[in-house]
């Protein structure tokens, strides 16, 4: 049985998270917060599998929220984390 992707590959991750961080520059609202942030390597290390996919599913209503959702690409089968 195949598992369901729960959230990008960190280092996909991290790059998606650039492009939001940019995004959010450039819209100079200073009212506006950070995208959620993305685990650096000691942190993914140290998270499961549920913290990881509640990470994602906040980046993706922080980028719903302020209109950058089309900023995230579709990703590719491999570019997917489906768990340990």
């Amino acid at each position: 049985m195949k598992k369901e992707p729960l959230c990008p590959q960190l280092h996909i991750w991290r790059q998606v998270y650039v492009v939001l961080e940019r995004a959010r520059d450039e819209a100079c609202d200073p009212a506006m917060p950070l995208p959620p942030s993305v685990f650096n390597m000691q942190g993914w290390m140290l998270s499961d599998d549920r913290q990881k996919q509640k990470r994602w599913q906040e980046t993706c209503a922080w980028a719903q929220e302020y209109g950058f959702l089309h900023l995230i690409p579709e990703f590719s089968e491999d570019e997917w984390y489906d768990g340990e």
